[in-house]
């Protein structure tokens, strides 16, 4: 196959090109994708990241009394519970009894008896939801409740207020000679 010596001719006389040859643009050459501009005052956060603090006497004994104190104390408490028919081990490492986890449990056990009661046909994951529907409804109405409550004990504190204030007090003995010794002067 011969190639047609005419068509490197044609494009020529077409092409913007004109015989230049384009020179290959280096990283470098390139404008930058993105731009970096500092938002916060002061200056970089990254050294006190990165670089180790010298330790001082007291941070070196502070650790050692870490390092004596008991295990037992960073270690969760552990409460195995029933909820909706299953076993869990529930723990906490706050200072949140054992009572009050399976205060905790035994309520979200009980959401989701009664969801799962009124609603047998649905599958345990959608019963869940519908339980977590309804225990968001209950907090948003406990929520609503302790806020009237806490605004009508404001308002019941005020009135007090206002109560002390308009009461005339009774004058002391001492006042009550004061006004009769001026009475007598008169």
């Amino acid at each position: 196959m011969k190639k047609n010596g005419n068509s490197r001719s044609l494009m020529s006389m077409y092409s913007d090109n004109k015989g230049i040859r384009k020179r290959k643009t280096s990283k470098e050459d390139l404008p930058p994708m993105t731009t970096y501009e500092q938002r916060f005052k002061g200056g970089s956060m990254t050294k006190d990241v990165t670089e180790d603090k010298i330790k001082t006497l007291n941070d070196k004994i502070e650790a050692r009394k870490k390092l004596s104190e008991p295990v037992n104390q960073l270690q969760p408490k552990r409460v195995s519970v029933e909820i909706a028919g299953s076993r869990y081990l529930l723990g906490s490492n706050e200072e949140m009894s054992e009572q009050r986890i399976k205060r905790i449990a035994s309520k979200v056990n009980t959401i989701l008896s009664n969801a799962k009661d009124n609603n047998p046909g649905l599958t345990n994951s959608k019963v869940t939801t519908l339980a977590l529907i309804d225990a968001c409804d209950e907090l948003i109405s406990l929520m609503d409740e302790n806020s009237n409550l806490k605004t009508e004990l404001m308002y019941y504190t005020q009135k007090v207020k206002e109560e002390e204030k308009s009461v005339p007090l009774e004058p002391t003995p001492m006042e009550l000679l004061a006004r009769e010794s001026e009475d007598e002067k008169r």
